[in-house]
């Protein structure tokens, strides 16, 4: 299974991979020496996985049958030939008919306990990198995907930017409404965010009330448009809980980044202190941090 938001999505067998077809293609920008990888490089249990994923289990279960029942046959007609120089068709049939029975059988709990397998592996794979309240992408994975996109850009000579979002007097709904009514509001501003995300972003929440977006290849101007966008959207968005209607608004913290802007840690940092500053310029605005914190308009 992949799990998928725009553009990205992410393989179990092989972290870092996506199947594409018949190959694989690398989303690792240092560590693959090639952009594809030949299925042949595939071990057996990820090729038997492919297979199942591709064309299910039935189908599977099939084409394994009738290739142990060709492999028996094969064996047999070639002693039939070594022994006597002929091969006597009759003496093919019980084999074929066992090896059918058997390996139907044999393959169908061997390709079901695989799926069954497969499916657990998701879910834990599933509760690794989502954030189960809001079903947006967690923490770590966002990390994760940074660290990928900053391989790229010492590569590529690529920018990209990251957003951080953090809903205002946050705290304030709780104390007020109850955190089941702040639970809400997270799912409403993950909701907004998700529905103005281009297809090459990644959306996590990152912290209690903080989100961030992953912006690649977006200039100044695009990157504040955008945010003034999603800013404008989470004002409209009410929230109502137990027939009361909640309204808030939030700050936006942006850092625009390149090869030479530092490590992931201190790219976080500067999104979240230029929050800091929207915060102390009187909340509900969009500050980008660059070698100085500016203000873009809103």
């Amino acid at each position: 299974m992949r799990y998928k938001q725009g553009l990205h999505s992410f393989d179990l067998d092989f972290p870092g991979f996506t199947f594409y077809g018949a190959v694989l293609r690398t989303d690792d920008y240092d560590s693959a020496p090639r952009d594809f990888v030949q299925f042949r490089h595939m071990n057996a249990q990820a090729f038997i996985r492919h297979f199942i994923r591709r064309y299910g289990e039935i189908n599977t279960v099939l084409v394994f049958t009738a290739v142990l029942i060709a492999l028996v046959a094969g064996v047999i007609a070639g002693l039939d030939w070594l022994r006597y120089r002929s091969v006597d068709p009759s003496s093919l049939s019980a084999p074929i008919m066992l090896s059918a029975l058997i390996g139907s059988v044999v393959f169908y709990n061997f390709i079901t306990l695989i799926s069954q397998l497969d499916r657990s592996e998701e879910k834990l794979r599933a509760l690794s990198i989502m954030d189960d309240l809001t079903d947006v992408y967690n923490r770590r994975f966002f990390i994760d995907q940074v660290e990928k996109e900053l391989a790229k850009a010492v590569r590529y000579g690529t920018v990209f930017s990251i957003l951080a979002v953090d809903i205002d007097h946050f705290r304030k709904i709780n104390e007020s409404h109850g955190h089941f009514a702040g639970d809400a509001v997270l799912q409403a501003v993950a909701n907004t965010c998700m529905n103005n995300l281009r297809a090459m972003d990644i959306f996590a929440r990152f912290s209690g009330e903080q989100f961030m977006f992953l912006i690649p290849e977006a200039d100044k101007s695009d990157v504040a448009a955008f945010a003034g966008r999603v800013l404008r959207a989470l004002e409209n968005t009410p929230v109502v809980f137990d027939h009361e209607e909640i309204r808030f608004t939030a700050s936006i913290g942006v850092k625009i980044c390149d090869a030479n802007t530092g490590s992931v840690e201190s790219m976080l940092k500067a999104a979240d202190d230029a929050v800091t500053e929207a915060k102390q310029r009187g909340r509900n605005c969009v500050v980008i941090y660059e070698d100085r914190i500016s203000e873009a308009a809103s």
